[in-house]
């Protein structure tokens, strides 16, 4: 396996939201741990732990985004959604495969596909993100608004 799997933080990913680019860089740090472990020559199967865990923090930081995009009444946010659990299910079917194919660099490569395309989504969606006061729910705002 060769470094081109390597995920190296870079300023042009930051989105200036500071609790997305902090998932931003643990969710790549975590990728990078499982290029590490797979070129230390671990099996698969020793790694679930750390898939399982990026699956989560995945799944975590979506939920993250999600919140955010839900207050500032992002109008695509239902394909935001559907997104994230196609996302989800895709990775743990590559997953799956790898372990069957006995190729874990199968994952490595669906992961740096997912960030060039999150990425990418992100030209959309942060506009958003930067409207976001701060407060999850819009609706607690309204309602300190109407006592």
């Amino acid at each position: 396996m060769n470094r081109p799997l390597l995920l190296v933080w870079q300023d042009e990913f930051s989105q200036q939201v500071p609790i997305i680019d902090e998932q931003h860089r643990a969710i790549l740090a975590t990728i990078n741990s499982l290029h590490y472990f797979l070129q230390q020559g671990l099996e698969f199967e020793s790694l679930l732990p750390t898939v399982k865990l990026l699956i989560s923090y995945i799944l975590f930081h979506y939920k993250t985004e999600e919140g955010i995009l839900n207050s500032t009444e992002y109008p695509e946010l239902k394909n935001y959604q559907q997104a994230m659990d196609n996302l989800i299910t895709e990775f743990k079917v590559e997953c799956h495969h790898a372990k069957q194919q006995k190729q874990p660099e199968q994952v490595l490569i669906f992961l740096k596909n997912w960030w060039k395309n999150h990425l990418e989504e992100h030209k959309t969606i942060t506009p958003y993100l930067h409207d976001w006061s701060g407060e999850y729910c819009r609706v607690d705002k309204q309602e300190e608004r109407e006592k």
